[in-house]
């Protein structure tokens, strides 16, 4: 006769495996990830083969020979979705909790992150980067909500490097990386601002860009973003060479007011060192 410690145990397995399928097909709805849609449907697919038995097993020998292979489907799930270093399934499972997260004010989630699929470096500049839109957006009346989107769209500008088709060691990311990036941040409620401002991040003032937007046409936080992401870059090279390249892109590669204020707020000070 079947009793009733070996049914419960696998619900309560089968249960967990539901919960790991769901999140895994959310994961492979964000990002495409192909494992997280064969977890998915391994996750479900286990449990349900167990579960056609109960009616036709009448001692609960075959049930309780299969709780080993459903705890097993469940334990590998649970330890694939806690995984770091599959960036697709990381980001697909982490991002948009991270970024609600952050944008509750406990940045920490967000930041570890960025570092685990960016990389220590990456994710320095992409917190500096951050840091410097964020200081542009004030003086450039962006409002408290367009700056906040602005911010995060600094932080995740680089995201689509190791996600896109072709991996790349450098930043800035090319136009498909910050196309996959933007299509994820799409999927997330709330972050079309910030997808806007990645798809353009690459965009050039008089309209050389790759989807030939210029001027004002193009977002402002994708306008800031540009000239953050470039002065941090070639502030490597020191504060003067930084603020000399980007006054001589002003106008052709970005735009002259961002330029200015990046400017004014970097200007040469009597005894501040170059």
């Amino acid at each position: 006769m079947l009793t009733a410690g070996p049914l419960v145990a696998l619900l309560v397995l089968s249960t967990a495996a539901a919960y790991g399928a769901w999140r895994f097909w959310c994961a492979h709805a964000l990002t495409g990830c192909r494992l997280a849609l064969v977890a998915s449907a391994i996750s479900v697919l286990a449990p349900l083969s167990a579960l056609s038995l109960v009616p036709l097993d009448r001692n609960g020998s075959h049930v309780q020979a299969s709780l080993p292979a459903v705890g097993a489907v469940a334990a590998a799930g649970f330890a694939l979705s806690r995984t770091r270093r599959l960036a697709p399934l990381m980001v697909g499972l982490w991002l948009p909790t991270a970024i609600g997260q952050w944008r509750q004010g406990q940045p920490g989630p967000l930041s570890t992150l960025i570092e685990t699929v960016l990389g220590q470096p990456a994710a320095a500049h992409a917190s500096r980067t951050a840091a410097l839109a964020e200081s542009l957006a004030e003086p450039l009346s962006v409002s408290r909500v367009d700056a906040d989107d602005v911010v995060l769209a600094a932080l995740l500008h680089a995201l689509g490097t190791p996600l896109g088709p072709l991996v790349a060691e450098s930043c800035p990311p090319d136009g498909a990386s910050r196309a996959v990036a933007a299509n994820i941040l799409r999927r997330i409620p709330d972050c079309h601002g910030v997808a806007a401002a990645i798809a353009a991040a690459g965009e050039r003032w008089d309209g050389a860009g790759p989807l030939a937007l210029s001027g004002e046409a193009i977002p402002i936080g994708a306008r800031i973003i540009a000239v953050a992401d470039a002065f941090d870059r070639a502030s490597e090279a020191g504060l003067d060479a930084a603020r000399r390249e980007i006054r001589d892109a002003s106008g052709t590669s970005f735009d002259p007011v961002v330029v200015s204020e990046l400017l004014y707020l970097y200007r040469e000070r009597p005894g501040s060192p170059p």
